[in-house]
Parts: structure tokens; sequence; C-alpha cells
């Protein structure tokens, strides 16, 4: 009979055995909000200086500390925010070592409409023989009860997972993956709405994008869409139609269409070499060039909150009417949905345009590896100039946002709030 740990009873021994974390790294952990503020501000009190702000962030980034002799395999519970507990189970590939960063690749399962606990557990061990050979530590969350991978207690439940596998388990940031069939192929595109930040790429096996409303997001990342040409329950039909729409919408979608094959999961088994090909070619860029992101407001207050409002380095703080809007040319362009506040931002050097329709404020996170924090940054919105000058490393800056993405190739130095339709400012 499987045995189902709760999460404290389980994290308290693994920290013991990996020895006291740094106090950077304890409060990015601390699961308890009032006691992580405790923390922050006991942190600030000894941080008076860019260096020290630096410090923090190279701690937060390079000197997690991880336990040795895991067990291979978990299975663990999560509190949802809808006040259901969900479970999730991880993998370990064969020849895991502490000191080798390997990739994490996250299985959605299909038949979300069956009982209490999901497919989680079984499925990621059975499709995870197909990508054996990257090395990945497998990692399968569970829904049931016919609640879709979209709503928001299943993308919380997504992310606490990957977040468990790195707090516990050296992870390459950069090369975690996203896939699912049937139901989870769905849910792969529908996590991607607010998660794409977390992923390099993802493979939707016989799947639809039905439902998705921010088209905009999946911009951001490639993917590899496999289906059959018989399936009954995706009809193929539209989902050519939704690819083609994606296309259209500026997506990069490599689609594979099986001859003769219906809705069948093992499609993913049999198209073993493409995928393991297709993720090893796609790491992910921490700070690309160039960022899209929208936000829905009509998911309620959840839509403009971390992560659903950020992606990379750029984030959507308030939406609403401005005086100052960019026409996008290509808002209602293929799935693209017109009238969703909407931000698009390049950074060249020290420069980064922004352009926004119907956003009050955003942010600008600052990183070493976009910026040089020796010269002054400028920012521009819609054509005009919203900031210009010399930003510094700022203690508070990384420690919160650390806190939020716990990413450790995310780590930002300094963040510059714009208001829209404000004057230009000077730092």
């Amino acid at each position: 009979m499987k045995r189902t740990w709760s999460l404290i009873a389980l994290l308290l021994p693994l920290l013991a055995l990996a020895g006291p974390q740094p106090p950077e790294i304890d409060y990015v952990d601390e699961p308890d909000e009032a006691k992580a503020a405790l923390l922050l501000e006991k942190l600030l009190k000894k941080t008076l200086t860019a260096k020290d702000a630096v410090r923090i962030a190279d701690t937060i980034g390079k000197k997690r500390l991880y336990a040795t002799g895991l067990k291979d395999s978990q299975t663990l519970t999560f509190a949802c925010p809808d006040g259901v507990s969900r479970e999730f189970t991880y993998y370990l590939p064969k020849k895991y070592a502490p000191n080798k960063a390997v990739p994490v690749v996250v299985w959605l399962h299909g038949a979300i409409s069956q009982p209490p606990p999901g497919g989680g557990h079984h499925e990621s061990k059975t499709f995870g023989a197909a990508v054996e050979e990257l090395g990945p530590i497998m990692v399968g969350p569970s829904t049931h009860s016919k609640v879709e991978w979209g709503e928001p207690a299943n993308r919380a439940l997504v992310r606490h997972a990957v977040d468990y596998v790195k707090r516990n388990f050296r992870v390459d940031d950069d090369r975690v993956f996203l896939c699912g069939d049937s139901d989870g192929g769905r849910g792969t595109y529908a996590i991607l709405e607010t998660l794409a930040g977390t992923f390099a790429c993802a493979v939707p096996v016989i799947g639809s994008p039905g439902g998705v409303t921010r088209f905009n997001n999946l911009r951001n990342l490639s993917l590899l869409a496999i289906n059959g040409e018989k399936d009954g329950l995706f009809t193929i039909a539209e989902v050519r139609k939704d690819v083609e729409g994606m296309k259209a919408s500026g997506i990069d979608i490599t689609f594979v269409e099986i001859a003769g094959k219906g809705h069948d999961p093992r499609l993913f088994l049999e198209q073993g070499d493409a995928v393991r090909k297709f993720l090893a070619a796609h790491t992910r860029e921490p700070f690309p060039k160039t960022v899209h992101w929208t936000v829905d407001l009509d998911e309620g207050e959840t839509a403009v909150k971390f992560p659903a409002n950020t992606f990379r380095w750029i984030r959507i703080e308030d939406a609403g009417t401005s005086k100052s809007q960019h026409a996008f040319e290509d808002a209602s362009k293929g799935l693209l949905r017109a009238g969703l506040p909407r931000i698009e931002a390049t950074r060249d050097g020290n420069r980064i345009s922004v352009r926004t329709n119907g956003i009050t404020k955003y942010t600008v996170l600052l990183a070493p590896g976009m910026v040089d924090f020796a010269k002054p940054v400028v920012i521009e919105t819609n054509g005009n100039p919203s900031f210009e000058g010399t930003v510094v490393a700022d203690a508070r800056t990384v420690l919160e946002e650390a806190r939020r993405f716990r990413d450790g190739k995310l780590v930002f130095h300094a963040r510059v709030t714009v208001e829209v339709d404000a004057p230009p400012k000077d730092k």
C-alpha cells in the first residue's frame, strides 16, 4: 500500500540531513508568511550596502545545500487554495547525485474525472520511460473529480511541486519541461498561461488548447504538439485549426500528426526520439531580449497576483485605462484576444522599450545578466521616456523577488516600477 507523507514531516528531516541552510535561503523557503516577514526584517538590518545585496543574491543563486540519501520516489500532499488536498509524486533518475544539476519533467496526467487521488503517480512513471535518457526528475501532480489543470488550485499544485523538487534536489532551473496527455495535454496549454516563465518548453500530447484566453503568453516558449489523425475526443480538424491559429499568433509550435492513430497517450512513448530531441534542444533563456505578457481580469484577483502577472523580468502591477497606450497591430491576429491588458518589453543593452495596452503600472526587474549596473538604465513606455538613472543592488528586492520566484537562475538585484501616465523620473 502506498504511504503518503505530509510535506512538513518530510521536509524537516531532509533539511536536517542537508545541514543548516544560509539564513537568506531559510527566508526564501519559509512556508509561514508571518515568520518570513520577521526573517526578512532581521536580514535587512544587516544589509546596508549594494555590496551586501550582491552577496545575498550570490548566496541564493549558488549556495543552497542539498541532502544526500533521499528516497528515489515519494508521494506527498499539498493543501490547494480551494481547500482540497492533492497529491504529487516525484521519481529521481537512476544516477541522481546532489553535486550535479538535473532537468525536471512535469507530467500532467489525463482522465481528470477519475476519483481521488488521480493519475499523477502512475502516469509520471509510465511516460517517464520516454525521456529516461535525459536523466530528469519526473514530477507527477494529480488532479481528480473533474477539476481542470487550468483552475487556480491546480496551477498552485503544479507550482508547489516544482518548488518542492527545487528545494530538495539540485535542479537545472533552465531545463524544467512541461508535458501531458489528453486532459493533461489540454492542461499543458492552460498551465502555460500563468507559469510560462518556469518552463523551457512544453509537449502537449493528444490535447487541445480549448479554453485558453492568453495565447500571447505562449509566445514566450516553444511547443511540440503530438496528436493522432483519428482522435475521436480532440478531433484532428479542430486541433489543426487551433495550431494554425497559434502559429498566426506568433507561437513557436511544431505539430506532429500521427497517421492512423487515435486518442492514445502512448504516442508520447512512440515518439520518444522526437520528444527527447525537442527537450534537449530547448534550454530556457532566463532573461530573453523580448518578453510578452497578458493578464485576464475575468479570473478575478489571482489574475494580477504573482505568478499570473509576471513573466521573467516584467510584471504587470495594475491594469486599467491609461492615456498612453500602444495599438498592437496583431491584437486580434490568430487566436490573440484584443482587449486583454497586455505588455511587451524589449531590452537592448541598458535601454528597455516597453509597449502597453490596458495597463497603468508595471515593474521592470533587473539583473546583472541583463544590464550594466555601472551605467544608467533607460526605460521608455509607448515611445515616451519613463525612467533614466543608475540602479543599485537592493537587498529587499533581492530577497522579496527570490522568495516569489524560488528559481536559482531568476535572481534580481533591482527593480523599477513605472506608472504609465506619470512624468519621467530619475533614480
